[in-house]
């Protein structure tokens, strides 16, 4: 008895003790890294989110970038209709997609808001709570490494306000196709849903709803580009963005494209120069 009593102990003392794990700080952050391999799909502050790095986690990074969809664009059609994920494996970039559904990237919700339009994101909680989230998760994302934004449509929104929000994070932002001045469309039904009507709440459209308002305080390089052939969105929503923004910012660009619309064919036009773009400015931002 005794002898089988020795070997049972001897086995419990060799088995790992799952409560004392071994691994230390620099192997757990290279397990991070291995976990986003490819695509990744998680859940990540109650919404879903695609996380990709498609090259070896020994080369090294360029940096992150925030991808925004436009009102009810899923996510995946940034992958599935763009040239987007083949151009950051080939540039080294991680790509971060959450899905915002109909979020017009609001700073905030006022009694008059919708309850439809209230159960969507703000922009508030992509700077406040998305973003810290994926931080905490993947240790990505951070001061640490040169992030950018980028978005179309209602996203080419979001992105301006995450380089407002956030200048301490984003080193650039890229919009497509976006729309910044509400007072231009008075009767933008996305915007009534949020803010309520215009002819009540001028200076929610002004201000509250208006990323020109916040143009003095961008100083960060932006890339804005738009169709002359828009109906959704009219070009004039970059112009007026760009002229507010050109004397305070040397390097914004803004192009206009000769029959471009409102569509994933010109959206898809537009990634290879925006990449170059974010490529050039974390280059000169790393020498």
């Amino acid at each position: 008895m005794g002898k089988y009593l020795y070997w049972i102990l001897l086995l419990f003392s060799c088995s790992p003790n799952p409560g004392n794990s071994n691994t230390t700080p620099i192997q757990k952050k290279e397990q991070v890294k291995l976990s986003l391999q490819g695509l990744k799909e998680d859940i990540i502050a109650g919404v879903a989110v695609t996380l990709i790095q498609d090259f070896d986690s020994s080369v090294d990074v360029l940096g992150n970038i925030l991808v925004l969809p436009g009102w009810d664009f899923e996510r995946h059609r940034w992958l599935t209709e763009t040239g987007l994920r083949a151009l950051a494996k080939e540039k080294h970039w991680r790509l971060i997609l959450p899905e915002m559904h109909r979020s017009v990237y609001a700073p905030k919700y006022y009694p008059e808001t919708t309850n439809a339009a209230a159960n969507e994101k703000t922009g508030t909680w992509l700077t406040d709570t998305f973003i810290p989230a994926v931080q905490a998760k993947y240790e990505i994302l951070t001061s640490l490494e040169q992030n950018f934004v980028m978005g179309l449509s209602t996203g080419g929104r979001g992105a301006v306000y995450c380089l407002w929000k956030r200048p301490d994070l984003f080193s650039a932002a890229a919009t497509l196709s976006g729309d910044f001045d509400p007072t231009l469309t008075p009767s933008d039904r996305l915007m009534t849903d949020v803010f309520g009507g215009y002819s009540r709440f001028k200076s929610r459209w002004g201000n509250d709803a208006n990323l020109l308002a916040m143009a003095s305080e961008i100083k960060k390089p932006l890339y804005i580009a738009h169709g002359y052939e828009d109906q959704v969105v009219s070009a004039t929503q970059s112009k007026v963005l760009f002229a507010a923004l050109k004397s305070n910012n040397k390097k914004t660009e803004l192009h206009l494209r000769a029959g471009a619309k409102h569509d994933f064919k010109f959206w898809d036009g537009e990634v290879n120069a925006v990449l170059y773009y974010f490529s050039s400015l974390a280059k000169s931002l790393k020498e």
